[in-house]
């Protein structure tokens, strides 16, 4: 994981909003037998601006590094909506998440 934590977040009172995307919804692990993760994004829900990134899976160490890049440069939720992602490829998983989020507004 990289940046805030829902815990965090809520002792801060800081409002946010959670996007995820289920291993078992991608093309990718499902190729790769590999149905057992998530990816799980927050954001301010006014601002959108990514708080934090949470990947859980055997593969989470390949794609956490995108949700540390665009946190570190202080990035939007838009940024997974509007990038292209090669697929099948677990990194779809950020996009997955984002619309998932981005929906609950």
């Amino acid at each position: 994981m990289v940046g805030q934590t829902e815990e965090t977040l809520t002792a801060n009172r800081v409002p946010y909003e959670v996007g995820i995307a289920k291993y078992s919804e991608l093309a990718k692990s499902m190729m790769l037998g590999d149905e057992a993760g998530m990816l799980k994004l927050l954001f301010h829900p006014e601002t959108h601006k990514l708080l934090g990134v949470h990947a859980l899976g055997q593969r989470a160490t390949e794609i956490i590094h995108i949700g540390q890049a665009v946190l570190f440069y202080g990035g939007s939720v838009e940024y997974f909506r509007d990038m292209v992602f090669n697929y099948p490829t677990l990194a779809e998983a950020y996009k997955v998440a984002a619309l998932n989020g981005l929906n609950k507004l």
